[in-house]
């Protein structure tokens, strides 16, 4: 009776020990819609329902972020940008180890597509502009990535392993692989200049591993490579897979007269089912290793899908987005409807910022900059003698309409881009330039012309000519240039006048040997001229002197 009881006490705490000595971690956090600031993650771990001090505590934020150490039971984090992530602790004592994940929904971005002013850029200091806020709904989904495509193929030769890791948290925690047939598919995508060089198998995140494919085999090509070791060109990748209903045999079973073997899909040399007990959450890794020097290839993409009875309901979710509110210079209060106007009052930009808050309670902006452009306008040249032609053209993009007025009582421009001519007398003169809108918006610049008066040009004319039609001295002119007037006469030794000029443009244009308003030759010989001229400054100017025909 007494061995009977102590058997049943013995059975009693060995049923205790099962049911309740379970090592176990959980998370916790406040709330799983969260903000992109500071969250509070908390890790709680028990043994049989009691609290568990001196755990190694490993944390994965699913955003490329790790932190690891003793006790770290509480952390921080925050999320930069919006979606979903599976927080993931991985609790650590002794012998003992488990992990817990949570599922976080961070705010995501708004879209504010929509969000403007009525008016383009740039605009009159004055104008008011019309704003619109909108904030689309953003939708997020997750999916279960079950291929990692490699950006560019990644080489595998002789001491150079290829790894391709499946880090997975979207399966239930209690997830593992009970047979073959909880893994669909798994491949991988590769050239290789002989295949008998490599073996390729799968290692699940407790250590457990299967050869997909050993060393031996045919010594035949993976693909299409191209086959010069001297190469690091990628030639053509094929797909192979190895599935619970292939398509062929092992591949190193296989054999074919093509360079190549054929894409397809193949059994495994170990079975599927010495993966049983590994989790289907972790890091699953797809290892290739190439034994020979001489030969090479390249990895495009590999593949790692279970059974889709794992398959969990989709995890999706949407942020709206409500409480429009606008800030800026002159802004009204933002209607239900997110609309308002502002009204800058300063040159340059001023910056509209639209707030809004999301179901998550999350505020989120955006900014539109409104440019104010004052009234422009170049002038070429800006200075030089008078009868100066300027032109003007403007730089105001928003004018409707446009008023010169170039200071020197002339009568004002309303062209766009005007030319106007600067007479005597010399002066400074203040170009007001004024630009309006159609909504009577307008602006003003000014410039300032710098219109001068010439020195005169009187260069001595040459004591003698030729003018016997040779294209050479033929003619007796004046080099002079700047003159208000001239006056100019030529005469024999006998005192006859030959020659009359009554304009700086007749003395320059010369005298060509002949006796005035005849076609007769004068004689050769020596002539006087006098020469009275005026300049612009209202200077006299008197020239005399002789010079010698000659024919």
């Amino acid at each position: 009776m007494i061995k009977k009881i102590l058997f049943l006490i013995a059975i009693f705490l060995l049923i205790s020990i099962n049911t309740y000595s379970q090592f176990e971690v959980n998370i916790k956090i406040t709330k799983t819609d969260i903000c992109k600031d500071n969250v509070r993650f908390i890790a709680k771990t028990t043994n049989g329902g009691t609290s568990v001090t001196d755990v190694d505590y490993e944390w994965d934020f699913d955003d490329g972020t790790q932190l690891s150490g003793t006790d770290l039971d509480t952390v921080y984090h925050m999320f930069t940008n919006g979606g979903g992530y599976i927080v993931r602790v991985k609790a650590t004592k002794g012998a003992n180890s488990d992990y817990a994940l949570k599922k976080v929904q961070v705010s995501l971005t708004a879209d504010f597509t929509g969000t403007k002013s009525n008016r383009p850029d740039p605009i009159c200091l004055g104008q008011t502009v019309s704003l619109t806020g909108k904030a689309n709904t953003v939708n997020w989904k997750y999916e279960i990535p079950d291929e990692n495509i490699e950006e560019n193929p990644t080489g595998v030769s002789k001491g150079v392993d290829y790894n391709s890791v499946f880090d997975n948290k979207y399966f239930q925690e209690a997830d593992v692989v009970t047979g073959a047939g909880d893994i669909d598919t798994i491949g991988i995508k590769l050239e290789h200049t002989n295949l008998s060089n490599l073996q390729i198998k799968l290692t699940c995140a407790e250590g457990n591993s299967i050869i997909l494919k050993d060393f031996g085999g045919q010594d035949k090509y993976f693909g299409e490579p191209i086959d010069d070791e001297n190469s690091d060109v990628p030639g053509v990748g094929y797909y192979y897979y190895w599935t619970n209903s292939p398509d062929y045999g092992t591949i190193n079973s296989s054999t074919t007269t093509n360079a190549y073997l054929p894409a397809g899909s193949y059994t495994s040399e170990q079975a599927f089912s010495n993966l049983t007990g590994c989790s289907l959450n972790g890091k699953w890794t797809i290892t290739v290793t190439d034994n020979q020097t001489t030969e090479k290839g390249f990895v495009f993409a590999t593949r790692l899908k279970f059974n889709d009875s794992f398959l969990p309901a989709d995890w999706t979710y949407e942020n709206t987005y409500s409480g429009y509110i606008w800030d800026g210079t002159g802004i009204t209060p933002t209607a239900a409807d997110g609309t308002a106007t502002g009204k800058p009052d300063t040159k340059g930009n001023s910056e509209y910022k639209l707030q809004v808050t999301d179901n998550f309670i999350c505020h989120q902006d955006t900014s539109i900059f409104v440019n104010v452009e004052g009234a422009s306008f170049t002038a070429d040249p800006m200075e030089g003698p008078f009868d100066l032609e300027v032109n003007f053209t403007s730089g105001t993009s928003w004018a409707t309409g446009f008023s010169w007025d170039f200071g020197d009582d002339t009568e004002p421009s309303t062209e766009q881009d005007p030319t106007h001519i600067f007479s005597y007398p010399d002066g400074k003169y203040t170009v007001v330039y004024t630009v309006t809108t159609d909504d009577d918006c307008s602006d003003t610049e000014t410039a300032v012309i710098n219109v001068t008066i010439p020195d005169p040009v009187f260069n001595e004319p040459p004591n003698v000519f030729t003018p016997n039609n040779d294209g050479s001295n033929d003619f007796f002119s004046l080099d002079v240039d700047d003159l208000a007037k001239l006056e100019g006469w030529i005469y024999s030794r006998w005192g006859k006048l030959v020659q009359e000029w009554k304009s700086p443009e007749e003395a320059k244009n010369g005298w060509n040997g002949k006796i005035q308003n005849s076609n007769r030759d004068a004689q050769p010989g020596v002539y006087y001229y006098y020469i009275k001229a005026v300049d612009y400054h209202g200077q006299d100017i008197i020239k005399k002197g002789t010079f010698q025909l000659f024919r």
